[in-house]
């Protein structure tokens, strides 16, 4: 896609700095650099020069250096300046790219023409900017396997698949004569089958690279005095919350988040879930319980006085509608004053630890992570985002209705119909068929220069 403007902007992070780099793409990036330091620019190598106003008043000196379309970020012709980085010398190196005809650029504006030019797809576009905001070492190496294509070439041998169950199903349609024998009709079941398989798996190694995005929020619930505000200093190896023998202290929400082996977890502490009269403690009641619903993992404390656990147990803490979907980790607290464990009639998993001592926490984490699948030991996944996950289960939900209907003659047109919805699920993901919204969406959260 040829774009008749020419865009600019500072590419480098605003404010004062050593070095400021001011990126240029479009037919006339390479021209607008030359005229600037008053050289010509050979690709790909940088040439010191000095930029001059329209008054012939010096500006600044710096390195340039010019990529040639299409051989690079943008697909466009691209040129770089690298300058001393103020805020006013920048600005003023700006207004002369803008006054010889660039144009400022939008957020997100040189990644979409790099999207729309080919070099990039959607996922590897996103991963810019998450490779950008990544709050963890392992969120880093994640979001640079998506920006290598790791993500994107899952989804195209999957993409792959799916063509190839296609192309055999609406050949039979178009050519009905040539009849399908009951064992290849057989195979085709299989290998539906294996697609299937194959994205669910993809959308488990995408909901680890959501976690790895996105963080989680464990929320701490339980009754008043079981530990909960204690569990959160522990974890926080400092005085977060403020603890004391009197039931109700804590009132409000608090919250504060942690970096537990490349993991960003927000932990948030909540008032004792109790029959009260008092005002101000009804409210944070209702917060705390407001604030499981959009949690990834509630943890559920007592302490020893509590000696059987069961589902009636839980639901006096939180509604049945919730508890249907939330996974729900049972914390016995303060080991230290007795170690034995509660009975658990539930199906929920029960760790027992003392927040005093630190006895336990070592394998509260590790079941955290079984819960949401990194207990083992794992290569990086790739980075994704919720939208990833929606159109995943999008195409899933097209295979298993693929994968339900029976491999009969009289059927192929309809399991055709579902191979078709699931492909095209599949590449919305990537940006073979995207919207305008869409693409309006994803680009307008990226910095201007990017």
């Amino acid at each position: 896609m040829i774009y008749d403007d020419t865009i600019v902007a500072l590419a480098s992070a605003p404010g004062t700095g050593a070095i400021s780099v001011i990126r240029l793409s479009g037919p006339k990036a390479i021209e607008i650099a030359e005229t600037l330091c008053r050289r010509s620019l050979t690709p790909r190598t940088a040439t010191l020069g000095t930029i001059y106003d329209e008054n012939a008043k010096q500006i600044d000196t710096g390195l340039f250096i010019a990529f040639p379309g299409p051989h690079s970020f943008t697909g466009e012709h691209v040129c770089e300046f690298q300058g001393h980085g103020g805020s006013v010398v920048s600005q003023a190196v700006i207004h002369e790219c803008l006054r010889l005809g660039a144009v400022p650029a939008n957020p997100g504006q040189f990644s979409e023409r790099a999207f729309l030019n080919g070099k990039i797809d959607l996922i590897q576009a996103e991963a810019i900017s998450d490779l950008i905001h990544a709050t963890t070492l392992q969120a880093v190496r994640a979001a640079n396997q998506s920006l290598n294509g790791l993500f994107s070439n899952s989804i195209e041998r999957l993409v792959d698949e799916i063509i190839a169950l296609r192309v055999h199903i609406e050949a039979h349609l178009d050519f009905p004569d040539e009849d399908i024998a009951p064992a290849e009709l057989q195979t085709l079941g299989s290998q539906i089958e294996t697609a299937l398989n194959n994205a669910q798996s993809l959308q488990h190694s995408a909901r680890q690279g959501l976690i790895l995005n996105s963080g989680l929020k464990i929320v701490l619930l339980g009754p008043p005095n079981a530990g909960k505000s204690s569990l959160l200093n522990c974890l926080a190896q400092q005085a977060v919350a403020i603890v004391t023998d009197v039931p109700g202290t804590t009132r409000d929400l608090i919250q504060h988040t942690l970096n537990l082996d490349g993991l960003q977890i927000l932990f948030v502490d909540t008032a004792g879930i109790r029959a009260t009269t008092d005002v101000i403690e009804s409210e944070g009641i209702r917060r705390a319980l407001q604030a499981t619903r959009d949690a990834d993992i509630v943890m559920c404390l007592f302490d020893h006085q509590c000696r059987i656990i069961d589902d009636a147990w839980i639901e006096n803490l939180i509604s049945s509608d919730d508890i249907t979907h939330l996974p729900i980790l049972l914390v016995q607290n303060k080991l230290d004053l007795d170690a034995t464990p509660a009975v658990n009639k539930t199906n929920h998993p029960l760790c027992q630890i003392s927040a005093q001592t630190r006895a336990g926490i070592t394998d509260l984490l590790q079941q955290i992570k079984q819960i949401i699948g990194l207990d083992q030991e794992y290569v990086t996944p790739f980075i994704a985002r919720e939208r990833h996950i929606y159109q995943l289960s999008n195409a899933i939900e097209h295979l298993e209705a693929a994968h339900s209907i029976p491999c009969h003659l009289d059927y192929l047109d309809v399991i055709a119909e579902e191979l078709r919805l699931s492909h095209f699920a599949l590449q919305e993901m990537t940006g073979t068929f995207h919207s305008d919204d869409l693409l309006g969406q994803i680009f307008s959260t990226f910095c201007i220069g990017k």
